[in-house]
């Protein structure tokens, strides 16, 4: 199986459509609403990031603490909804790295976005960092996969 074949396999993938509101007076969609996409996907891809299934607060939380992000194209205002895919590059003790490409749903080759996200997860009554459980790193694991390649400054 080729490394394509295996990443491909371990991104999660959500499809999304571009909302007018998402469009700046540039013709295409503004870097905010970027991170609106990110975290939509991430959360779809994992839900139980700080809420239970009913949708309320957990003892544990996941806060971002770093974005990178490549703008590769420009996503204009169109019907065709885009996909975002989401993976995991690392995984640490209490923080985890997820990684993202927002490409056109139906052909891969366009991508419009890559970046990659850290986030720690704080224990909600104390704010301090705690560690991941077996159950949580399983999760993470099932989409591990290598790094996006993104450009240096």
């Amino acid at each position: 199986m080729d490394d394509e074949v295996t990443l491909s396999e371990r991104r999660g993938r959500v499809e999304m459509q571009v909302r007018w509101s998402d469009v700046d007076l540039f013709g295409h969609v503004n870097n905010a609403a970027y991170l609106g996409y990110l975290d939509d996907a991430r959360f779809t891809l994992f839900p139980s990031m700080g809420v239970d299934e009913t949708g309320a607060l957990t003892a544990s939380m996941l806060v971002v603490v770093k974005h990178e992000i490549e703008y590769l194209a420009a996503l204009t205002y169109r019907p065709a909804p885009f996909a975002v895919e989401v993976w995991v590059p690392r995984i640490g003790r209490s923080s985890v790295d997820f990684a993202y490409e927002i490409l056109d749903a139906a052909n891969r080759d366009t991508v419009y976005l890559r970046a990659r996200s850290r986030m720690v997860q704080l224990d909600t009554a104390t704010h301090a960092a705690r560690a991941f459980t077996g159950e949580e790193r399983a999760a993470f694991e099932a989409h591990l996969a290598a790094s996006p390649e993104l450009h240096s400054w």
